[in-house]
């Protein structure tokens, strides 16, 4: 940073990060040293002056003010300190003015002109990849549930093939996937759906792969086009994902095809039945033409609620997904969850936080405690001045931290950890996990600082990046007290409740989903892991 550089070879690498509150301004970070740029706090600074320093830690109130300016035809940007008292020092900018001559201790400096008036003050600056983001597979869960799995990996092979179903529209739908990178090139029947799959004067809904792409067909087409034909229109890739439901209609690769409307319409003016009336369909492939030579990789009746794993690679761990990962260094990681300073909040990441990027990063004062032993019926927590890798903790920020991220950590690829004695300890996490025990045996902290038992009848969900307590089976809850550093507290009576994603749903007090409106409810029910009563 202190002398410009003239081989490739010997640049570095600077990343900017925002102020929050203040405009335009940035602290600067050289990941190629590894160090924060910082300088000598005061209440001003001298033209000519020796700056900037290297520091292995971000110095509060070194940052500053980035401004674009112009000198000549060069574009760039003119950077200014703040001072000690927060505000931004009058025409000193940074600035490169000594060469590599006698002044090459402090080649770079502090000079009276602006970036428009000195190009030494102009800085150049091209955008880079620093190759440094975090590689994390994120795999949702499955939500809902499959009713009736027709087809399974099963390769078409010209011939016709169909199955019968029972189906509830009110409450199911139907999805495909379908390869067609094994297709010919003639038409093709790839799907076909309704009272009778392979006829095309009938309640159906029939779709086809032809030389011109993807076209579709409703109820024997009875207006000759219009609404009751699609295409040819091309699809990008050789995957197609349909769905028909009575909430959206026939819908591919999330493009409605036919809306619900259409599809009840022309059904019941051509046949004197609306299609989604109908309580049996057939599903397959056969209608004239070609018969399908597609891959099926499935084809299921679904609830409506059903959504299919996925599987996506980001620098991102997630509350809701499974994440998995290997060890690596220096990345930047973010996290997808919400710490609240209201109560204290479980926390369990795969890499080490150090006190200042704590305070940073969860704001100053925060505390942070981890069980580690029992006292009779007392839980001893103690204050920990950093957080370790894998290993649980409680959390109590001074401000809401949302979706935080670390730069240059150290991922560990090492399992989450336990902690505690006596058969009472507390279980890191860094996935969502699905099969949380209902027995008293598994809790977890929740809102009110008080201890929840999941609900349900086996096994419950829990978010990721968090921890849960296991107790011998017949503890007495409400003789638990929480020693933490060194003052006791009850902990309240034990409350059910099952914490869940935060999607809206609805379940009642025996973890039974029961919908995403609280219409024509009324009671005590859960949603997105917070009791709500409904008069």
């Amino acid at each position: 940073m202190y002398s410009v550089v003239n081989t490739p070879a010997n640049a570095a690498a600077f990343a900017f990060y925002a102020v929050a509150g203040k405009s335009n301004t940035y602290y600067i970070y050289n990941y190629s040293a590894k160090k924060w740029v910082t300088y000598d706090l005061a209440t001003s600074y001298n033209s000519g002056q020796g700056f900037l320093k290297l520091s292995d830690t971000k110095t509060e109130g070194c940052y500053f003010e980035i401004t674009s300016c112009t000198k000549n035809t060069h574009s760039g940007y003119q950077m200014r300190p703040y001072a000690s008292d927060g505000t931004i020092d009058e025409d000193r900018y940074l600035n490169y003015y000594g060469g590599n001559g006698a002044n090459e201790s402090i080649t770079v400096g502090l000079w009276k002109d602006n970036g428009s008036s000195d190009a030494g003050s102009c800085w150049i600056l091209k955008e880079a990849d620093l190759g440094v983001k975090a590689n994390i597979t994120n795999t949702s869960l499955a939500a809902g549930s499959i009713v009736n799995s027709l087809y399974t990996n099963y390769q078409g092979n010209g011939t016709q093939f169909v199955k019968e179903t029972a189906i509830d529209w009110t409450n199911q739908k139907v999805i495909a996937e379908i390869d067609i990178s094994t297709c010919g090139t003639g038409t093709e029947d790839l799907f076909s759906i309704g009272e009778d799959a392979i006829t095309w004067f009938a309640n159906n809904i029939h779709m086809y792969k032809t030389t011109g792409g993807i076209t579709a067909y409703l109820v024997g087409n009875p207006v000759g086009g219009g609404a009751t034909a699609f295409g040819p229109v091309s699809f990008d890739g050789n995957i197609l994902r349909v769905e028909v439901s009575s909430e959206k209609g026939f819908v591919v690769n999330d493009r409605v095809i036919f809306s619900k409307e259409i599809i009840n319409q022309y059904s019941e003016q051509k046949y004197n039945k609306q299609f989604f009336s109908l309580s049996t369909i057939k599903v397959g492939s056969g209608e004239n033409n070609q018969n399908s030579r597609a891959k099926y990789n499935y084809i299921s009746v679904v609830t409506n609620d059903y959504q299919a794993a996925t599987v996506t690679s980001s620098n991102t761990l997630d509350e809701v997904t499974v994440n998995s990962f290997n060890a690596q260094n220096d990345v930047d990681v973010q996290l997808k969850r919400t710490l609240s300073p209201e109560y204290w909040n479980t926390f369990c990441v795969p890499f080490t936080i150090s006190a200042d990027v704590i305070e940073e990063k969860f704001g100053a004062g925060t505390q942070v405690c981890t069980f580690g032993s029992m006292n009779g019926n007392v839980m001893n927590f103690a204050h920990s001045t950093s957080i370790e890798a894998g290993k649980p903790y409680i959390v109590k920020p001074t401000k809401e931290v949302v979706d935080p991220t670390f730069t240059g950590v150290n991922i560990e690829a090492t399992a989450a950890k336990q902690v505690g004695a006596n058969g009472f300890f507390m279980q890191g996490i860094y996935s969502v996990k699905t099969d949380l025990t209902t027995d008293g045996t598994n809790l977890f902290l929740g809102d009110g600082n008080k201890f929840y038992k999941p609900s349900g009848t086996t096994t419950a969900k829990m978010k990721g990046m968090r921890a849960f307590f296991i107790v011998p089976q017949g503890t007495n809850f409400a003789a638990l007290r929480a020693n933490i550093d060194g003052a006791t507290t009850a902990i309240d009576e034990l409350t059910t409740v099952v914490e869940q994603p935060t999607d809206n749903r609805i379940y009642n007090l025996q973890g039974e989903f029961v919908g995403t409106s609280f219409e024509g409810l009324h009671g005590v029910y859960v949603q997105n892991g917070k009791k709500v009563l409904v008069k």
